[in-house]
């Protein structure tokens, strides 16, 4: 396959399957975009998001098998790891999905087409995990979650490995329960329960459970997006870290903007929450006010917009149009609210 020499043109591919064998666990490449002769066909949809689902999913379709051995691969499907971009430019394909098949789907669309899919779902085996101990009086939270997460095996949640918020950890440290605490249930729930009683929230990828607050003191963006400048020879120059890559008018919600891109794997869901930037020039779709101050106003646009990334929805067709990716953006006043307790996750900021 050559590669394009335009930046952000020429769609890039992998997907790497695991599966169950009578000897072990094996890997092999289903479809990639340097194949001979012309790779399968594959749709895919890979949601990450932290409010107001914690969990992620991803929806991989492969077409047309002529092998009967690749099918039986996938029916013992056991994890998947996507990548998908482009073959040049800042938006170099890489990892956008690497975590566990939850079941395995057979159809055909159009009458003709047989389609496999893999429907993912995050979900780190010691969350499913039941623990029982009981704490003596003064226990804090965070003490809670540490013995909680070590009695069901799984990594400790470290602030310095990027498993939790600084502040989640401050929060929960601070907040001490006068008597002796009794724990018995899954781990899930009780991460889940921590994380709505400090205005925090609880998310977890393929590998790890994460307890973070929607805020980053650090606001420097990682990316920043404009429109592609307008055709002809006098084209406006762009910024260092600028990608002009966005795709339709950015919308204005209740926390800040939804806006649309080429697809980009650098845009993830993560620890510390990710920072993008929009460029002064961008035209927002505004959000109309309602007459009811119950529903709550948008927070204005300012020309030096920064968002927190809350969400991921990375779409991509291997023989059409969509390779894009959706991103919801938090405002800085509406995280700082969320985690000050001034605002509830999925409402909107005043």
């Amino acid at each position: 396959m050559s590669t394009s020499s335009l930046p952000l043109w020429g769609q890039a591919w992998e997907l790497v399957v695991t599966y169950a064998t009578a000897t072990g666990a094996q890997q092999t490449t289903i479809t990639a975009s340097a194949w001979q002769p012309e790779a399968l066909h594959m749709t895919f949809e890979v949601l990450q998001s932290t409010l107001p689902s914690p969990w992620w999913f991803a929806d991989i379709s492969i077409y047309n098998f002529n092998k009967a051995e690749a099918k039986n691969t996938l029916v013992n499907a056991t994890w998947a790891t996507l990548k998908a971009g482009f073959q040049t430019g800042p938006n170099l394909y890489s990892i956008i999905w690497d975590g566990p098949v939850f079941q395995v789907l057979f159809d055909q669309e159009n009458v003709v087409d047989q389609r496999v899919t893999l429907h993912c779902v995050a979900n780190p085996q010691q969350l499913t995990q039941i623990v029982s101990f009981a704490t003596g009086p003064w226990a804090a939270q965070q003490q809670i979650v540490a013995r909680m997460i070590d009695a069901a095996g799984a990594p400790p949640i470290d602030p310095a490995r990027g498993t939790q918020g600084q502040q989640a950890n401050q929060i929960m440290s601070a907040k001490q329960y006068p008597r002796g605490y009794g724990c018995f249930g899954k781990v899930g729930k009780y991460l889940a329960e921590l994380a709505s009683d400090n205005f925090i929230t609880t998310f977890q990828d393929g590998q790890q459970a994460y307890l973070t607050e929607m805020y980053n003191d650090n606001l420097e963006p990682d990316v920043i997006y404009a429109p592609p400048p307008a055709p002809g020879p006098q084209a406006p120059s762009l910024s260092p870290g600028t990608t002009a890559s966005i795709i339709g008018t950015p919308r204005q919600t209740l926390y800040g903007v939804m806006f649309t891109v080429l697809l980009d794997p650098r845009l993830k869901v993560k620890l510390p929450i990710q920072v993008v930037a929009l460029d002064p020039s961008t035209v927002f779709q505004q959000l109309p006010l309602l007459p009811n101050p119950n529903s709550g106003f948008p927070s204005p646009l300012t020309s030096d917009l920064k968002l927190f990334v809350a969400q991921v929805r990375h779409t991509g067709d291997t023989r059409g149009n969509d390779w894009q990716t959706e991103v919801t953006g938090y405002t800085t006043t509406y995280a700082a609210g969320l985690i000050e307790g001034i605002f509830a996750p999925g409402a909107g900021a005043p």
